[in-house]
């Protein structure tokens, strides 16, 4: 995975974060309707946990298990749409996640993204099955997993979370 620089959808551009992201990634996190519905503890969602969780995610690109969290940027305009990436559940099993902005709901970026975030795993990492865990109330996070292929398995425990959530998964 450290060769990993970029991969694109018609509209967006997925790449590695970097310090330049600092402020939007902050509004990103900081805006309790995208972290709602997300498995972030209070401290991770203000200034100084979310600069700190930026310097991680940059400081460990360049090691052999990087944190595989990227930034998502729309292509025409080159703002910052949100990030997604990938939480290793073991060798063959991956969480597949993404956040994004509220000025960019509602216009297909999100099925977009989790399509070719779902082809490069299947393509490039060791991962055959993606899950996602998507809170009861997340509809629209329903939908780009069902419109992905991702079947809903029911509701599962997850200690990331403080209620059951649906278990969306795709095999390869």
């Amino acid at each position: 995975m450290e060769n990993f620089h970029s991969t694109e959808t018609t509209r967006t551009k997925v790449r590695k974060l970097t310090s330049a992201d600092e402020a939007d990634f902050e509004a990103l996190l900081g805006d309790p309707r995208v972290t709602a519905t997300l498995a972030f503890d209070e401290e991770t969602t203000t200034e100084r946990g979310t600069q700190h969780l930026l310097s991680l995610i940059t400081s460990f690109y360049d090691f052999d298990n990087p944190i595989l969290i990227f930034g998502v940027e729309e292509k025409q305009s080159g703002k910052f749409v949100g990030a997604t990436g990938y939480n290793s559940l073991d060798e063959e099993e991956a969480e597949l996640f993404y956040a994004i902005a509220p000025t960019f709901w509602g216009q297909g970026l999100a099925t977009e993204i989790v399509a070719e975030m779902t082809r490069y795993a299947f393509e490039n990492l060791p991962f055959t099955t993606l899950k996602a865990f998507v809170t009861p109330d997340n509809e629209g996070a329903k939908r780009v997993a069902e419109k992905n292929g991702f079947e809903n398995v029911g509701l599962t425990n997850n200690p990331n979370f403080f209620e059951p959530v649906h278990l969306y998964q795709l095999k390869k």
